[in-house]
């Protein structure tokens, strides 16, 4: 006897459906070539020689290739300083700012915690009132916080915004399993520890995405509170070599003196377009780099962290 076979029946795609394919598809490309190109661009100019990249009509692929750009920014001392502070500031003030936040929403998320409404009102203000420029100055300048490394970890270190995100997720997390914790004498420090941040690592990669991000793109802070060279930031280099021409004579003479500059002729092809788009790369491929490798968390942390039930 043969075995009855039953096919599958197809779902049957709507006219309407293909069209959205069709349209999210082509407006999700034109978004990367709007957002790839320039990128694309900008390193062609880096790795191209600066003499025939004053010529012009350099699209996306080099005409003569060159690391002597790179070369120039990456033999400088200050970019390796720069560097280093940016590194150390995105380690170190993510991992701060992940557990002032995360601490401060398990928290908040309890609903027999005192003056819990008074709290979150007082901690709502900041993120529409301030005292501006001068009064932060004077403040950091009292606290002895001028050039000093703390200022780029410290007053960043929390994040209404950020709590709410972690709060509004921790909230999806059954209580039974809390309860069931301290059951067993589990204290809360164990629960937060052992339970509820193993269960949020989605939103925990989301905080600390977001605050990388702006660690690393941060150069305001450095033009406010810093004069020591020693604790510029990378971005921050990159803004000087962008608006001052004497950032520009100063790495050339740089690399003059470090021998990656062995001829006058070759000093004076190099040109300012030239040394800006290799800065440009070296400021911002380690970020470009480490993205994608979080973005699975990104989506779903945000979309879970945003939405309350």
């Amino acid at each position: 006897m043969r075995a009855m076979q039953t096919a599958k029946p197809k779902m049957k795609i709507s006219v309407s459906r293909k069209v959205f394919v069709v349209i999210n598809t082509l407006i999700i490309a034109a978004l990367t070539v709007v957002f790839v190109a320039p990128y694309l661009h900008i390193l062609a100019k880096a790795l191209n020689e600066a003499s025939d990249t004053a010529l012009g009509q350099i699209a996306f692929w080099p005409r003569k290739w060159t690391f002597d750009n790179m070369k120039v920014i990456l033999i400088d001392k200050t970019t390796w300083y720069g560097f280093i502070v940016t590194v150390a500031r995105v380690v170190v003030g993510s991992v701060i700012a992940l557990i002032v936040t995360y601490f401060a929403a398990y928290a908040l998320l309890k609903k027999g915690l005192k003056f819990r409404g008074i709290i979150v009102a007082y901690l709502t203000v900041p993120m529409f009132f301030g005292g501006g420029l001068i009064a932060n100055w004077v403040w950091f300048e009292r606290l002895g916080l001028l050039n000093n490394f703390l200022l780029y970890v410290l007053p960043c270190a929390f994040s209404f915004y950020n709590m709410a995100v972690i709060r509004t997720y921790l909230q999806t997390i059954p209580e039974s399993l809390a309860e069931s914790a301290r059951l067993d004498g589990a204290n809360e420090l164990r629960i937060l520890t052992s339970i509820m941040m193993p269960l949020s690592k989605p939103i925990i990669a989301v905080i600390l995405l977001w605050n990388a991000v702006f660690y690393w793109n941060d150069w305001t802070t450095t033009l406010y509170y810093f004069t020591d060279p020693y604790l510029y930031t990378l971005q921050y280099n990159l803004q000087q070599v962008l608006k001052e021409a004497e950032r520009f004579q100063s790495l050339m003479q740089n690399a003059q003196q470090s021998g990656s500059i062995f001829n006058s002729d070759l000093s004076s092809s190099l040109t300012p377009e030239a040394i800006q788009s290799a800065q440009i790369i070296v400021s911002t491929l380690p970020i470009v780099i480490v993205y994608p490798f979080v973005q699975k968390y990104f989506v779903s942390g945000v979309m879970i962290g945003s939405v309350k039930e």
